[in-house]
């Protein structure tokens, strides 16, 4: 399965590789990066071309459009201003000739003559109750408006006055009501005299499709209160804008005129213009959505671009063609330092005008004949080194900068013999491994750190006998820069076992075999500060013989010698492998038990006691026997030295001895 596996992510990862390839081989050679590069180029200019091009394009296309949307809006606003002002107009001509509302007066004025302006005609009286009507059949004659906003306007503030648009309660069709206040002779209020224009029939908002406007423009009346009263895309005649409008519509709403960009209700970006009708107290806006405006500009700019690309496709292979003769010279040079390298040509020789390529020629001959001076020189030292190496007496062996062997002298071969390693990884194997993992690491430490190495360890000879060694190596470098290290090896086998045999008589009692005192103490100090880095329990033991002296003086000091080597053969065969058995002098014993408790340092105390007690030895025809007063102690927290230890141990043996002997007595502290 893991085989499959694999194969399939190959086979997947493939695909990758090769279109990575793909898009990667025209930067593979300086030719393509050149011509990559002048594309690119070419492509930048026009991109800023073109990006210059279309914004100085939008900028006259939107100058254009608002001058052309101003035009329209202010044709279509005083269009509007001089109807509302008309019929205003000819509704207080009306209002003349009718100072008091009756019942028949417009028909006797002649209100049908208005006809064309309004759908019909009101007359209120002062409570804002109709009091007569044309057409007379409307219905509305006896019905009281007092509620109606244009009502309480007139009452208020009896002047001219176009309502807010509002659907008629005998009609129920959108309506503006155009009104005028009535007087008599001599000026008094008498009520007033309104037209109903039907927003959905009134000629005020005709012929808006004749304007030239394209495809997607169009026109909106909009009262100063937020009610759109015309819109060709809506379908109710009386539309409240929402509390979330344009801020640019916001303004026109508070009075302000001009053009500008704005976001419609239905999300689009467009131009828009806006002029306001004050007698009416309405806003017309005049909308452009702006792909439209900008329709001819991509339409332009598309061909432009066409053009532009167009000409990059003509004039890539003469841009190609260019750099390829201007970079033949490069070619030449190449094979020419490739056969330099090679040894098949002396210098390089290249036929270029071109001065800076006439530059690097003439460097790269210098250096090259530098190079050769050098490698002369350096091969001479090397056989020199060699040489020296090779006849010096002393083993030695030369590694480069990560460690690996590169010479090896007689001398070295004959120390370690014909199979000696010639890798790094087979010496480690040959060292022995109590010392492996220490000489591993400092050597590549040394060569990290590239300093000096030196070590000495036990390595398997050929014959599998082990060899000490004596290896030190220094650093080389040339000009500051690290280049390997040169070594030397010593077989020091002989000074160590020499060295070694001194130790152990130094520290060993030559009668009984055990650590003297001196052994005693090192041993003692090694287990206190390994005690005081991990409080590993750890017990020590002091003793001298019970009636002693008898046997040495009576039996003589042969028979104390033989007694004292009975009494470290038991000791011996008491403790464990792992413990340390002394003799201080005298018939004075001590025995060291790392990593044993108290307790059972106690039972191992008893077990020694009470084999020393049954033992004997049978002389001048008569037996000889000895007890021991054994202390007991252990490592505690305060101790600093060994001679704590050793004082409790030596107070515990006084207290057995003084208690009747042959006993063990334990730490009074414990």
């Amino acid at each position: 399965m893991t085989l499959i596996s694999n194969k399939n992510a190959s086979s997947k990862h493939r695909p990758q590789h090769s279109f990575i390839r793909l898009i990667m081989f025209p930067f593979a050679t300086l030719r393509g990066r050149l011509v990559v590069g002048a594309v690119v180029l070419w492509s930048l200019l026009c991109l800023v071309i073109l990006t210059f091009g279309w914004q100085a394009g939008k900028y006259l296309v939107n100058e254009t459009n608002h001058q052309h949307l101003r035009y329209e809006t202010e044709l279509i606003s005083n269009s509007i201003t001089l109807q509302v002002n008309e019929r205003l107009r000819e509704l207080e001509r009306l209002a003349e000739r009718v100072p008091l509302p009756r019942e028949g007066a417009l028909f006797e004025q002649h209100g049908h003559k208005l006809e064309p302006l309004f759908e019909a005609l009101i007359l209120f009286d002062t409570s804002s109750q109709v009091v007569d009507e044309w057409p007379i059949d409307g219905g509305r004659r006896g019905n009281n408006f007092a509620d109606r906003e244009y009502a309480r306007f007139m009452s208020a503030f009896k002047t001219p006055y176009v309502s807010e648009p509002l659907m008629g309660r005998i009609t129920n069709t959108p309506l503006v009501l155009m009104l005028v206040p009535l007087r008599d002779d001599e000026g008094h209020y008498t009520g007033f005299l309104g037209g109903l224009v039907n927003l959905k029939q009134s000629q005020l908002f005709r012929n808006f499709d004749l304007l030239r406007l394209g495809a997607g423009g169009y026109v909106t009346i909009t009262t100063a209160s937020g009610q759109r009263i015309y819109d060709p895309y809506q379908t109710d005649a009386i539309v409240t804008l929402p509390s979330t409008i344009s801020p640019v519509l916001a303004q026109a709403l508070d009075g302000w005129e001009g053009e500008s960009h704005e976001r419609s209700l239905s999300g689009e970006d467009q131009l828009v213009a806006y002029r306001q009708i004050w007698p009416a107290n309405w806003i017309v806006g005049v909308h452009l959505p702006q792909v439209q405006a900008e329709a001819p500009l991509i339409a332009g700019m598309k061909k432009i671009t066409t053009y532009v690309w167009g000409i990059l496709i003509f004039i890539l292979p003469l841009i190609w063609i260019l750099i390829w003769m201007a970079l033949r010279p490069l070619t030449h040079l190449a094979r020419q330092v490739l056969e330099l390298r090679s040894g098949f040509r002396p210098v390089l020789d290249i036929p270029t005008t071109m001065k800076e390529l006439r530059r690097v020629v003439d460097v790269i001959n210098v250096t090259e004949l530098a190079r050769q001076g050098v490698l002369r020189d350096l091969a001479e030292r090397e056989a020199l080194l060699r040489g020296t190496l090779s006849a010096s007496p002393q083993g030695m062996f030369v590694t480069d900068q990560r460690g690996r062997l590169t010479f090896i002298n007689d001398a070295l071969l004959q120390l370690l013999g014909d199979d000696t390693p010639r890798s790094m990884q087979a010496w480690s194997r040959r060292i022995h491994r109590d010392d492996r993992r220490d000489v591993r690491t400092a050597w590549l430490h040394s060569l990290v750190k590239q300093t000096n190495f030196a070590r000495q360890f036990r390595f398997i000879s050929a014959n599998e006998g082990v060899l000490w060694l004596d290896v030190s190596t220094a650093a080389v470098r040339v000009e500051g820069h690290f280049i390997g290290t040169v070594g030397t090896v010593l077989d020091i086998t002989q000074h160590q076992q020499d060295y070694a045999q001194k130790r152990w008589e130094a520290e060993h009692d030559s009668l009984t075999g055990l650590l003297n005192r001196r052994g005693l103490t090192r041993h003692l100090e090694e287990l206190l500060i390994q005690w005081q880095g991990s409080e590993k329990p750890t017990a020590v033991m002091l003793f001298d013989l019970d009636h002693f002296k008898p046997v040495n003086d009576q039996g003589g000091h042969a028979l104390g010698d033989q007694m004292l080597q009975q009494i470290a053969r038991i000791v011996q065969s008491e403790i464990r492998s792992s413990d340390y058995a002394a003799r201080q002098g005298g018939d004075e014993f001590a025995v060291l038990l790392p990593g044993c408790t108290p307790a059972r340092a106690l039972t191992i105390a008893e077990s020694l006691r009470a084999s020393i007690a049954d033992s004997s030895i049978e002389a001048q025809g008569r037996q000889w026997q000895v007890t021991a007063s054994i202390g007991v102690s252990h490592f505690h927290q305060g101790d600093k030295t060994i001679d704590d230890i050793l004082s409790r141990a030596d107070t515990a043996s006084y207290r057995a001895k003084q208690s009747g002997r042959n006993k063990v007595e334990g730490d009074a502290d414990g």
